[in-house]
């Protein structure tokens, strides 16, 4: 029963992974190319991800955390060219691009520091909540800006919604599966459930919101 959910998530993801970067290849991927690089490595690393799954103990484990990082890193790329993009038709004035990137590098230095010495799925599974939990808080400054902007941008409000949707789904996942083994599966489901739900809300924004007004709020 579990396999089958499994490969049904699976099958999901790749059908909406497939429909966002469809969509992003009709031109949106010249305005958002860090949200099409995205779908590209997740795409990848999906398929890479399913054929690991008889692989020894150790391999998997080298794979998944390698995989996490570089899904996290560009998590944030996405998340800082979406405030960017906001902050042009915003009256308010974010914080620079690169005090942002070297927020997130003290982040991720200072949560390994905390919580070196556990287990490495334990050790990363926290550290990889902490950066989550930042790019959160992140996503709360970009609906900040949407939300002050006179001409909200609808299509751009979708993609953070569905970015928040889907971080705070980890967040609370890991969460769970770290509170509890009883609550593993729960904390997988609802990990799983918001991430289909993101990549969702991503594809319905990229296929029918309008384009992003260019005059100025």
């Amino acid at each position: 029963m579990q396999q089958a959910l499994q490969y049904s998530a699976y099958a999901i993801g790749l059908w909406l992974n497939l429909l966002v970067i469809f969509a992003l290849m009709r031109g949106s991927y010249r305005q958002y190319p860090f949200v099409f690089a995205y779908a590209l490595t997740l795409l990848v690393s999906t398929v890479v991800e399913i054929g690991l799954h008889a692989a020894p103990k150790t391999v998997w484990d080298a794979y998944y955390w390698t995989d996490e990082i570089v899904l996290d890193v560009l998590v944030y790329c996405v998340v800082i060219a979406f405030i960017d993009e906001a902050a042009r038709h915003s009256r308010q004035k974010p914080l620079e691009r690169h005090w942002l990137i070297l927020a997130a590098a003290l982040i991720f230095a200072g949560s390994y520091a905390i919580h070196q010495g556990s287990s490495l799925n334990l050790q990363m599974t926290l550290i990889s909540r902490d950066l989550n939990i930042c790019a959160v808080i992140l996503d709360l400054i970009l609906w900040s800006l949407l939300a002050a902007a006179r001409r909200p941008n609808r299509r751009l409000m979708l993609l953070s919604g569905g970015l928040g949707l889907q971080l705070t789904g980890a967040i609370m996942g890991e969460q769970l599966r770290h509170f509890s083994h009883s609550l593993y599966l729960i904390g997988t489901l609802l990990e799983v459930t918001t991430g289909l739900l993101g990549l969702y809300i991503w594809w319905r924004a990229l296929r029918t919101a309008p384009a992003p007004e260019t005059a100025p709020a």
